[in-house]
């Protein structure tokens, strides 16, 4: 929905989490703190609330009690915990908003709004001003819940939010009509408002006008956003007149849930910044009833803190018939490939293609999980697929470059230098001076003695444009090493040795470097460091003969 300029003071639970002095925290307290620092939440929860069974009653030690059993996904947990601590006269940001979400999931508007004013001072007033008036439209009261969003126009943000909302309520309400309208009015915060918006404001053109308005306002922002798949599967699905309803805000609550996300997108320096973001998505998931997007959001949240498991968990709700289906299976592929799972991954994808989701993203995924299993003639399979499928798109594409690199890489590794280095230059025209792909072609080129010249200036420009990669400084490197340039090699190497002191590769580089310039004694010492790295078993072999003999008979 929205990024960091949403800056909203805002995210008001973060300054609740309890901070004490080692000498007043008891040894369950501590773990709690460790296992939010390791974002283990339902660890921390379980320490939590056992301190609560314990006799704790510090109202810090309730609050963490609450953050943690939402973020964990225990709601029922929470809501008794809510309870008791409402029935103690405690206050807390957490417990307000909790009892509210709970009251409106069951259909207590009334209470909710009793809650509100309870917690005064405690919830911020963008909050107050969503939720009240999401159960205006809830109870289909259109005029109060606009006046309740008109509040917007004197908050903190620097746009109408509830122009949005207006436009939202209308079109649940069926007058997309009076949507588009109030759409067409306020133009200039689509810019603001992201994908979700762009999503929502061609499916009301649809519903509105026709699917020929719909579709020319996506083909417009598809060319701005070319990689959002939800955006082409809405554009298949209004194409074929197959979208008849909204495609988001199909309920009233997904407005609360989206006012929830502005406070997830909040700043990321923060100390317990996942926590809080993934406490706002778990609440935003629940309160929309599981709509889509929300637990694509939360699969996100979850991935950052590496709870994969929870985060595949989450993706596998949505079902085939959603817009957001093809998107939530490239992201769960992305986790499971990255987790080791790729046989999984591939499954995942190939799910698309069989019921016949075929867009050049999901085949660029698909390579990118054979990639990253080393599966370098199915990656390439796959990528040439994608760019097949891209090559009969008028769609632009900012990052077909990376499509052409990431070949480039499989038929490398295929040993068809040819076509391997027609595809990182095809990969350079389109993103020149993009820095990886220097680094690469220029250390192949090094690698395989060829345009010695040409590859150590595309390096040089590499290590200019990103001067604090090791992997491209040692790139630098070696590539003056092969030209016979050792004493220049020394100072590079350094350079790359600090910034990537465990990588094998780099410390065999600088042994090899430092046997050159007569330093024999300390080029053993980098080669036996290569053995820590876990060095593949070519380069472990190599190792072994230099250990031996040095490179004198190599």
């Amino acid at each position: 929905m929205m990024r960091g300029y949403l800056f909203l003071a805002l995210i008001f639970l973060s300054s609740m989490v309890a901070s004490q002095s080692n000498s007043t925290m008891s040894g369950t307290f501590l773990a709690s703190r460790f296992s939010s620092s390791v974002n283990d939440y339902n660890k921390s929860a379980i320490y939590t609330v056992s301190m609560i069974e314990k006799g704790n009653k510090q109202p810090e030690i309730y609050n963490d009690a609450l953050l943690f059993l939402i973020a964990a996904g225990k709601f029922e947990k929470a809501f008794f915990l809510a309870d008791t601590m409402e029935k103690m006269n405690l206050r807390s940001p957490a417990l307000g908003l909790i009892l509210v979400i709970k009251s409106i999931k069951a259909g207590k508007y009334d209470v909710a709004i009793e809650l509100m004013s309870k917690f005064e001072g405690h919830l911020p007033s963008i909050l107050k001003i969503s939720i009240e008036g999401w159960i205006h439209v809830g109870n289909r009261d259109l005029e109060a819940a606009e006046r309740e969003f008109d509040a917007f126009k004197t908050s903190d943000l620097n746009f109408d939010l509830g122009a949005y909302y207006k436009a939202i309520a209308y079109a649940q309400v069926g007058n997309y009509t009076k949507a588009s309208k109030i759409i067409r009015e306020n133009k200039k915060i689509s810019k603001l408002l992201g994908v979700t918006y762009e999503i929502f404001q061609a499916n009301v053109a649809s519903l509105a006008h026709s699917p020929t308005i719909g579709t020319s306002i996506l083909d417009q922002t598809i060319k701005e956003n070319p990689n959002k798949l939800t955006l082409k599967q809405l554009h298949k699905k209004i194409s074929e007149r197959k979208s008849n309803n909204l495609e988001v805000f199909k309920t009233t609550w997904e407005g609360i849930a989206d006012t929830l996300l502005l406070f997830a997108e909040g700043d990321n320096q923060r100390g317990n910044y996942n926590l809080i973001e993934t406490f706002y998505c778990q609440l935003a998931k629940y309160v929309s009833n599981n709509a889509s997007r929300f637990n694509i959001r939360l699969a996100k949240s979850l991935s950052k803190v590496k709870l994969i498991d929870e985060a595949v968990n989450s993706l596998n709700l949505i079902k085939p018939s959603d817009i957001f289906y093809a998107e939530s299976k490239v992201l769960l592929a992305d986790l499971l490939t990255n987790s080791s799972q790729e046989n999984l991954a591939v499954i995942e994808l190939k799910k698309l293609i069989e019921i016949g989701i075929t867009n050049f993203e999901v085949y660029e995924a698909l390579g990118n999980v054979y990639r990253y299993g080393e599966q370098f003639d199915l990656a390439n399979k796959a990528y040439s697929e994608a760019l097949r499928l891209k090559k009969k798109s008028d769609l632009e594409d900012q990052n077909l470059w990376l499509i052409y690199f990431f070949r480039g890489i499989a038929r490398e590794q295929l040993k068809e230098y040819k076509d391997s280095i027609a595809d990182l230059r095809k990969s350079l025209e389109l993103r020149p001076a993009q820095p990886q792909v220097l680094n690469y072609l220029g250390y192949m080129l090094i690698e395989r003695k060829e345009n010695l010249d040409e590859a150590l200036d595309m390096i040089e420009l590499a290590v200019e444009k990103s001067p604090e990669s090791g992997y491209i400084i040692d790139s630098l490197a070696w590539g003056l090493y092969q030209l016979g340039r050792y004493e220049e090699a020394i100072t590079p190497m350094e350079q790359a040795i600090s910034l990537e002191p465990e990588d094998p590769i780099v410390n065999d580089h600088f042994g090899d470097v430092l046997w050159k310039v007569g330093r024999k004694r300390e080029a053993y010492f980098q080669w036996k460091r290569v053995l820590l790295f876990q060095p593949s078993e070519e380069l472990l072999m190599d190792i072994e003969k230099k250990l031996k003999h040095g490179l004198e008979d190599l």
